[in-house]
């Protein structure tokens, strides 16, 4: 064979050896975004004038699912100074609705992050069990084209015991039962008005160790997952 048709032949070899590393990695990389299955805790500190409370979601993406469930005083409120209990309102955003809850919540100011746990559609399935028996026959609140609102069967609402880090703990703890988040060593209310404190530690709040029985408020729940998922590499944190 001619030497420069045996160059020509291993220039098309090794070109045609490019073209099928590039397919593959292709393959690989569009076969990882499609099954790629995640559960983040979107969380947002407390601010003065808008985030008085800060807030928790959980969002559960994989198997073609991206939806965020949103449990908090969205409906009628009694109790003490008309805050302390109310409907258990549960916001469950469309798939494709995470720009519109991000921009809602940067709105408030403040910080918010997503801390994401690796997951698979075992784990989220079960997940999004726990919330379908939430809202299965549930009562409709409202909708839009961002999300529904479902007046849950579920306990009513309670600023300390039934609220929206108690709701998420407890979906979260269905798909990763391994994993404890209702730690009462983190559970003393941190960036709380002291003014507040005092009301708080009426519902489950241990007198001896002046702490409470398992987290329920946003910024405990905050420290849990940075000091003892992030920083041993459980999860991972990023901005919302």
């Amino acid at each position: 064979m001619p030497v420069c048709t045996l160059a020509r032949a291993r220039r098309q070899f090794i070109f045609v050896l490019i073209t099928l590393l590039f397919l593959l990695i292709g393959l690989r990389s569009a076969h990882a975004q499609v099954t790629a299955s995640y559960v983040e805790f979107l969380v947002g500190d407390r601010t003065e004038e808008t985030r008085k409370w800060g807030h928790v979601s959980l969002r559960v993406v994989g198997g073609g699912i991206d939806k965020i469930f949103d449990f908090g005083r969205y409906g009628k409120m009694w109790g003490r100074k008309d805050s302390a209990e109310g409907e258990p309102i549960l916001r469950v955003w469309n798939h494709g609705q995470f720009g519109t809850y991000r921009a809602l919540h940067l709105r408030d100011g403040g910080n918010s992050y997503r801390f994401r746990f690796e997951s698979d559609s075992r784990r989220n399935k079960r997940i999004l069990s726990y919330f379908e028996r939430m809202i299965n026959g549930a009562r409709r609140a409202g909708s839009n084209s961002s999300f529904t609102a479902h007046v849950a069967n579920y306990a009513t609402f309670h600023a300390v015991k039934v609220n929206c880090t108690t709701v998420t703990i407890e979906a979260f703890t269905e798909g990763f039962p391994e994993y404890d988040l209702r730690e009462p060593s983190y559970a003393t209310a941190r960036t709380l008005q002291w003014y507040m404190l005092g009301e708080a530690q009426q519902f489950i709040y241990d007198l001896n160790e002046r702490r409470w029985t398992q987290i329920w408020w946003p910024m405990d729940l905050m420290a849990l997952l940075q000091e003892q998922y992030v920083a041993k590499g459980r999860a991972r944190v990023a901005p919302l």
